[in-house]
């Protein structure tokens, strides 16, 4: 999963797939690897989970959080949008990962920046929660790949299964997603990038085959409240 500088990775994906957390923990370990990327938060639909919540953390490890044009007061949502998210699409030198909105809604912010990518490359990865019921299907998790791409003016080339139900996830759930991966690349000629699981799993994971690589991550962006278990039904819905 490597990334040249220079070359920006969108992430997108539906509404509970976990496209934050993957974002948060992808820069995070391009950092550990001497990257230093930018994290662009352009999730304008939902204004819950949103990577700048995590913008102290991510800056002690040397990661820039861009996100709306309120960046000095991380208190306040509006859906607007910092005149540097530009420069995560154009600056060569720079490394940037970009968390784009869940739905086609959300995509047609980035139909805004699309000319910048018309000449250079890109990858725009969909991150896909196959115990999410618009996306559990192999057909179904193809058209809402072509209605990002139509909303967007951009082409998705990589598939990332995510597939998870929060502190209740468990090793079949993963390999329900590998079989849900595999059926949309085979559908879609889309490359798989990678396989996520949580580090809890990664004893039970040895031994594995999953379409694309295993990566590792670790659960930062579930609130406390969900930690602890309390309304965790609910929160199913919402997380993302």
């Amino acid at each position: 999963m490597e990334l040249k500088a220079g070359n920006p990775i969108i992430i997108v994906g539906h509404y509970g797939s976990g496209k934050t957390e993957f974002a948060v923990n992808y820069a995070l370990h391009l950092s550990e690897h001497g990257k230093a990327p930018v994290l662009a938060d352009m999730d304008i639909v939902n204004p819950y989970f949103r990577a700048r919540e995590l913008r102290e953390h991510l800056k002690l490890n040397g990661i820039r959080v861009i996100s709306s044009n309120c960046e000095n007061d991380p208190n306040l949502d509006m859906p607007s949008l910092a005149a540097s998210l530009r420069s995560c699409f154009e600056a060569e030198e720079q490394t940037s990962i970009i968390d784009a909105g869940g739905d086609p809604s959300g995509a047609n912010v980035l139909a805004g920046y699309s000319k910048l990518l018309s000449n250079r490359d890109y990858s725009m990865w969909i991150v896909v929660n196959a115990n999410r019921p618009q996306t559990a299907m192999a057909e179904d998790a193809a058209a809402y790949i072509t209605s990002i791409e139509n909303a967007s003016r951009l082409k998705v080339n990589g598939i990332i299964n995510n597939t998870h139900m929060l502190g209740e996830t468990t090793i079949q759930d993963i390999r329900k997603g590998d079989e849900l991966a595999r059926s949309l690349s085979k559908l879609t000629g889309i490359r798989l990038v990678c396989t996520v699981i949580e580090e809890r799993l990664k004893h039970e994971a040895e031994g594995m085959e999953f379409a694309g690589e295993p990566f590792f991550i670790k659960i930062l962006m579930m609130p406390e409240w969900l930690k602890s278990g309390e309304g965790i039904s609910d929160g199913i819905q919402g997380y993302i």
